[in-house]
């Protein structure tokens, strides 16, 4: 055994050794705990509480929720591997001064490799399905207007395609970082990794503001035609939006801001797994707050149905938007008509 502790080891103190490790695993786990309970719930309002006039899609919304929890489930189970495996080699190395074992780890390691590489692919799922959910929403809210869902899933793709790039780039430059050119590949797909993220910010943020925006043009448009509506009720649906739907955007923002800021990375925990959890959390709390009817029930004194009323144009019916529990009703305006209210005859679910 040495009897000198290298240069290099001697930046590992007791906090990066033990304490670091601990806290990042209690912070991670309480979060999913919390997503945990969100999950079950939204599972259970989505299969009891069901009424006979929700659209069909409401089970494709079902199952990409499953599928959001269960990539995170992979991801959380990927990430306690490796933070654990990393913390037992390095804790062992300094106590029996056997530093070799831990360069070898962080070398040669296929446990490393794996469950990073698990991770770096889990996220852009993650992405991937959360994108697809918010998008459907946001296009069936429109309408479902190509010009309006075209763009996002260009954007979407090509979000999800560069992160998917850099996992592979990454991959390849994590398998032996004693060969320059894949340290030269690492720092390459860190950068397409740092693009990926502000890209995913960028798109959730413009999907969550469409998302509300049109909600709040259709209470526009309805109080213009005579409907009759309550301001408490759309900004309560809008702010569902716009609280739940900021989540990840908000934690990807945070995220870059700990990373590339001196000072803000020295958290006692890692960051990274609630970046990855909040892809998930986002889409099913917007779910669960629309199931309860957050907000809006107690103003309009029922439990599972809320609805505007309306004195529909003849030979018309008013289209209904829904958002789980929540249904507003209002009329659809054709574009460069005239004043005059113009109702379509076909109902519309969001």
């Amino acid at each position: 055994m040495s009897a000198t502790i290298p240069e290099e080891f001697a930046l590992f103190t007791v906090e990066e050794t033990i304490v670091y490790p601990i806290a990042t695993l209690s912070v991670t786990y309480f979060i999913y705990g919390f997503y945990i309970l969100l999950f079950g719930s939204c599972v259970y309002m989505m299969r009891s509480r069901r009424r006979e006039d929700e659209p069909r899609y409401l089970n494709l919304y079902l199952s990409l929720t499953v599928a959001l929890f269960a990539l995170s489930t992979m991801f959380i189970a990927a990430f306690t591997l490796s933070l654990v495996a990393r913390a037992t080699v390095l804790f062992t190395a300094l106590k029996l001064e056997e530093y070799e074992h831990f360069t070898d780890y962080e070398l040669h390691s296929i446990t490393k490799i794996v469950s990073f590489s698990i991770q770096q692919l889990t996220i852009v799922l993650l992405n991937s399905t959360a994108d697809y959910m918010l998008i459907y929403r946001c296009y069936v809210i429109w309408g479902s207007r190509k010009r309006v869902a075209v763009p996002l899933i260009v954007a979407s793709v090509l979000t999800n395609v560069l992160g998917f790039v850099s996992f592979v780039v990454i991959t390849i430059s994590d398998t032996d970082l004693t060969i320059n050119s894949e340290d030269t590949l690492f720092i390459i797909g860190d950068d397409f990794s740092s693009v990926y993220s502000i890209s995913s910010g960028v798109v959730n943020s413009v999907l969550t503001l469409l998302t509300a925006g049109r909600i709040w043009w259709i209470h526009r448009k309805a109080r213009a035609h005579g409907v009759q509506t309550s301001d408490n009720f759309m900004y309560s649906v809008a702010r569902i939006i716009l609280e739940s739907g900021i989540i990840y955007p908000g934690f990807i923002i945070a995220g870059l801001i700990m990373t590339n800021i001196d000072g803000l990375s020295d958290l006692p925990f890692d960051f990274y797994p609630l970046v990855a959890m909040s892809a998930g959390i986002a889409p099913t709390l917007i779910m669960v707050r629309a199931k309860l009817g957050m907000n809006v029930e107690s103003l309009q004194g029922t439990v599972s149905e809320i609805r505007f009323t309306s004195i529909p144009a003849a030979g018309g019916v008013t289209p209904v938007f829904s958002i789980g529990n929540l249904s507003t009703v209002a009329p659809l305006e054709s574009e460069r008509r005239s004043a005059r209210a113009v109702y379509e005859k076909d109902t519309i679910a969001v």
